[in-house]
C-alpha cells in the first residue's frame, strides 16, 4: 500500500494526486477503475472524499483491527458494569436507550437455556420469581454457572468447533471410539479449567511433564479429522489431507481466520503466505498416523479409559499383583535346585526322517525339532524315528513351540494357531508288528477347556493322546487359549528302553475341524523321572543346559540361574496365581472403553506443496512456525513444537485468540457475535460493532487467567444481557439487526 523495499506504493503520503490508488478510484475508465464495475460495490462521494482526506492527512495505516495487539479501554463513566458502559455509549450516540430488565420469568427461561441449555423447571421459576432479595439473580447465575449441565450445553459448543464425531468421517464413515475425550470436555468445562491449560492439553497434551491419562485422553483432539479405510487410498496423499486439516482447525477454531486459503496460494485478502500454512503443518509433523488405516480397530494410537468401576476393580487387582510377584521372587534355594534338574533331565533327542502322511513339508531345524510347512492337510499323522540318548529313555517329551509363518504364530496351523494331538504313539522301530510301548501316564504344561462341549474328557487333555482312542479318535491333546505361547506334554513309558534303540514315533492328528495340524515341536527324552512340569525353555538355554554343570562359564550359569527364576515364578503357586492376576488385568483393560490419542514419532518432512499438490516434491523444506502478521513466537528449545504452538495460542502478546472466544461467547448468549463472523477476523469478515466493548471482554479473558467462567458471568450479570427483548417500532427500526 505505502511501498516497501524501495518500491513506490499505490499511495503516496500527503498527495492524492500522485497515488494510483486515487487515480483508480476515479477513473473514468471501466477497465481500470477500482472496485470494477461489474463487482456492484461502486463507492459514494463520501466514501471517496474520505479516502481523498485520509491521503492528504499523511495515510497513515495501522493494519486490519484484529491483528493488532488487544487494547485495554477503560469503559465509559456512568453505569457500574463495564459492558453496559459500552453498550450505552454506543446507544447515546444514535439517540436509543437500553430497554427495562425482562420479567423474572423470561429472564430465567433466557439464564438457563443460555447456560445449560435445558429450560428452568416450574419449581425453579416459581422460587426466582417468589424470591426477592437484592441478589436472587445473582445466586440464580452461580446455580447454573455451577451445574453440571453448564459443562455439559459448552462442551455442545466447543465439539461443533473442533468436529467431533464418533466415526471417521470418510468413505465407509466406520464407528471409532472417542468418547472419552467428549467426557474430558465437558469435565473441563464443569471444572472450570483456564482456557489456556485447556488449550495446550489439547493440542500437546502428550507433551507436558508428567503427562497423565487426562493429558493424554485430551491430546486426542489431534485426533479427531477424518480418516479412511479404503482400499484405493494413496497413503501420501491422505497424509496430506490430514495434516493440512489440522491447520485449518487451529487457525479456525483459536485464531478465526482462513488459513487454509494459504494452502495453494498466498492467501487473496490477508497477509498470510502458503509459506506460512506449511510452518503450521510442521507443528503436526510428529503425531503417529497413517494415510491408510485397517479398519475394525485399527484407527491409530488409543489408550483404554477404565470406568469408575472399573478403576477400583484394576486397584485391587494391582495390589493383587504386587503382593503375588514379592511372592513370586523370592529365593528359594531348594526349588531353584529341583528345577534346574528338571531342566537338565530332558534332552533333545536325535530325530531322523520325520515324514508326512498328509504331504506336508516336514523339515529338522536343530536337534530334535521339526517345523512343517507347505500343505496343510485336513487330518495328518507325522512319522519318525528317534534314539534311545545313553542312559536309556523313560520318558518322552513334546514341546510346541511358536514359529513365524505359522497362524498367530502356531504351534499349530490351524487358523487360530491350534492343534488337536489325537494319538502319540511308540514301538521299536524295524518291525510293524512290533507290540506299542505302553505310557502309564502323561501331563501338559496347559490343555485347551474351551469348546469342550461333547469333549468326554471334559476338556482337550493329554490322557486322550494315549488312550489308544478309547473314547473316540476325535479328541486329544490341545491349548487354543494359549496359541502363540510354548507349551509341553509329557508322556510317561511303563518300562524303560534301553540306551540307542531306534523308536518309532507317530503323532497323530485325526480330528475332524480341518487342518487342526502341528507346525513347530521338539522331541525330548529322559533317562529317569523327572518330577517338576515345566514350559520349554527359551532356545538360548538350551546349549548351556546340554553342558556338564562344571564346564559351564560365570556368565552362563548367571543366566541359567535367572531363566530358572522366570520358571519358578510362571509354575509355581504365585507364579501361576500371578499369570491369573495378569490375565485378570488384561481383560480388564480389554472390556474398558478406548479414545483416540496423540503419539509422538520423529517428525516427517513438511514441504511447501506447489498450488497444494500432494504428489510435488519439489517445494522447500519448511520448519514449524506461525504467520508473521500475528506477532513473534518464541519455541522452548531449538526445535519448536505442538506445546510451543499452544503456548503462542494463549500467549497475551496474541492478538487472536481471547478476541475470537470472547466474540464466541458473545454470540452464545446473544445470537450474533459483536463481529458477526465468527470464523472469519481477516479482512474479509464483519468488522465488530463495538470494537471497544470487544477489546475489554478479550483483555479481561486475558487478565483474570483466561477464567471462561468469569467471563461468562461477567456478561450474564450486565443490565445488557438482562433487558427485555421486546422494543417499540422505533427501537427497531433504529437498530434492525439488535
Amino acid at each position: 500500500l505505502l511501498g516497501a523495499g524501495g518500491q513506490m506504493g499505490t499511495v503516496v503520503p500527503g498527495k492524492p494526486a500522485e497515488s494510483e490508488l486515487m487515480e483508480r478510484i476515479l477513473s473514468p475508465d471501466a477497465d481500470k477503475r477500482m472496485p470494477p464495475p461489474k463487482a456492484g460495490k461502486d463507492l459514494t462521494e463520501a466514501e471517496k472524499g474520505l479516502i481523498r482526506r485520509w491521503i492528504e492527512q499523511g495515510a497513515p495505516y495501522e493494519g486490519h483491527w484484529s491483528f493488532q495487539a488487544v487494547k485495554r479501554p477503560s469503559p465509559p463513566a456512568g453505569p457500574s458494569h463495564p459492558v453496559d458502559g459500552f453498550i450505552r455509549s454506543e446507544l447515546q450516540k444514535r439517540g436509543l436507550a437500553m430497554s427495562p430488565e425482562a420479567d423474572r420469568r423470561t429472564l430465567l427461561r433466557r439464564l438457563s437455556f443460555d447456560l445449560t441449555g435445558l429450560p428452568p423447571t416450574p419449581e425453579e421459576v416459581d422460587a426466582f420469581i417468589a424470591d426477592k432479595a437484592p441478589d436472587a439473580y445473582a445466586r440464580q447465575v452461580e446455580r447454573l454457572l455451577n451445574s453440571p449441565r453448564h459443562g455439559e450445553r459448552l462442551a455442545m459448543w466447543w465439539l461443533d468447533l473442533v468436529r467431533y464425531a464418533d466415526s471417521v468421517g470418510y468413505h465407509g464413515d466406520q464407528q471409532v471410539s472417542v468418547h472419552p475425550y467428549r467426557q474430558y470436555v465437558i469435565e473441563s468445562f464443569n471444572a472450570n479449567v483456564p482456557f489456556d491449560r485447556f488449550t495446550r492439553e489439547q493440542l500437546a497434551g502428550d507433551l507436558l511433564p508428567g503427562a497423565g491419562d487426562r493429558e493424554k485422553i485430551a491430546s486426542g483432539y489431534n485426533r479427531l479429522g477424518m480418516m479412511s479405510a479404503e482400499g484405493g487410498v494413496q497413503p501420501k496423499e491422505y497424509l496430506a489431507k490430514y495434516i493440512a486439516e489440522r491447520v485449518r482447525n487451529v487457525s479456525g477454531v483459536w485464531l478465526g481466520v482462513t488459513l487454509g486459503c494459504a494452502e495453494c496460494h498466498d492467501h487473496k485478502y490477508d497477509p498470510f503466505a502458503t509459506k506460512e500454512f506449511y510452518r503450521m503443518e510442521a507443528f503436526f509433523a510428529d503425531i503417529s498416523e497413517k494415510g491408510l488405516y485397517g479398519g475394525g480397530k485399527d484407527w491409530g494410537p488409543s489408550m483404554a479409559v477404565p470406568g469408575k468401576a472399573q478403576r477400583e476393580e484394576l486397584a485391587r487387582v494391582d495390589a493383587e499383583i504386587a503382593r503375588a510377584r514379592a511372592e513370586a521372587g523370592k529365593p528359594d534355594p531348594k526349588l531353584e535346585e529341583a528345577y534346574t534338574l528338571a531342566r537338565e533331565a530332558w534332552k533333545p533327542l536325535e530325530v531322523r526322517n520325520p515324514q508326512s502322511v498328509g504331504g506336508a513339508k516336514l523339515a529338522l531345524r536343530d536337534k530334535g525339532s521339526v517345523l512343517a510347512s507347505g500343505k496343510n492337510p485336513a487330518t495328518d499323522t507325522h512319522v519318525m524315528e528317534i534314539v534311545a540318548p545313553p542312559g536309556g529313555l523313560s520318558a518322552i517329551r513334546l514341546e510346541v513351540l511358536p514359529a513365524d509363518g505359522l497362524p498367530a504364530r502356531g504351534p499349530g496351523r490351524a487358523g487360530n494357531g491350534n492343534f488337536v494331538l489325537t494319538e502319540f504313539v511308540a514301538r521299536k522301530a524295524g518291525d510293524p508288528k512290533e507290540q506299542l510301548l505302553a505310557f502309564t501316564s502323561a501331563r501338559a504344561t496347559y490343555e485347551q477347556t474351551g469348546a469342550s462341549a461333547g469333549n468326554p474328557w471334559g476338556k482337550w487333555t493329554v490322557q486322550a493322546a494315549i488312550d489308544k482312542d478309547a473314547k473316540g479318535r476325535n479328541w486329544g491333546w490341545a491349548i487354543m487359549e494359549e496359541a502363540g505361547q510354548p507349551n509341553a506334554a509329557e508322556f510317561i513309558l511303563a518300562a524303560p528302553v534301553q540306551a540307542g534303540t531306534v523308536i518309532e514315533i507317530r503323532l497323530e492328528q485325526n480330528h475332524p475341524n480341518p487342518g487342526h495340524t502341528l507346525g513347530s515341536y521338539r522331541l525330548m527324552g529322559a533317562s529317569n523321572r523327572v518330577e517338576t512340569l515345566l514350559k520349554p525353555a527359551a532356545s538360548d538355554i538350551l546349549p548351556i543346559l546340554a553342558k556338564a554343570r562344571e564346564s559351564r562359564t560365570p556368565e552362563e550359569k548367571a543366566k541359567l540361574e535367572s531363566a530358572i527364576r522366570r520358571d519358578i515364578a510362571d509354575s509355581s503357586k504365585s507364579g501361576i496365581e500371578l499369570r491369573k492376576l495378569e490375565k485378570r488385568r488384561a481383560d480388564l483393560l480389554a472390556a474398558a472403553p478406548t479414545t483416540l490419542v496423540t503419539e509422538r514419532v520423529m517428525p516427517r518432512q513438511v514441504r511447501v506443496l506447489n498450488r497444494g499438490n500432494w504428489m510435488d516434491d519439489k517445494g522447500d523444506l519448511v520448519t514449524p512456525g506461525t504467520p508473521e502478521v500475528l506477532g513473534p513466537f518464541k519455541a522452548r528449545g531449538a526445535v519448536p513444537d505442538r506445546l510451543d504452538l499452544a503456548n503462542w495460542l494463549v500467549s497475551p502478546g496474541n492478538p487472536l485468540t481471547s478476541r475470537v472466544t470472547a466474540n464466541r461467547v458473545w454470540k452464545m448468549l446473544f445470537g450474533a457475535g459483536l463481529s458477526r463472523s465468527l470464523d472469519d477476523f481477516g479482512s474479509q469478515g464483519d468488522w465488530p460493532s463495538h470494537p471497544e466493548l470487544l477489546d475489554h471482554l478479550a483483555g479481561r479473558f486475558v487478565d483474570s487467567g483466561w477464567d471462561l467462567r468469569g467471563l461468562i458471568r461477567s456478561i450474564v450479570m450486565s443490565d445488557t444481557y438482562r433487558q427485555s427483548s421486546v422494543a417499540p417500532r422505533t427501537v427497531r427500526d433504529a437498530d434492525p439487526y439488535n
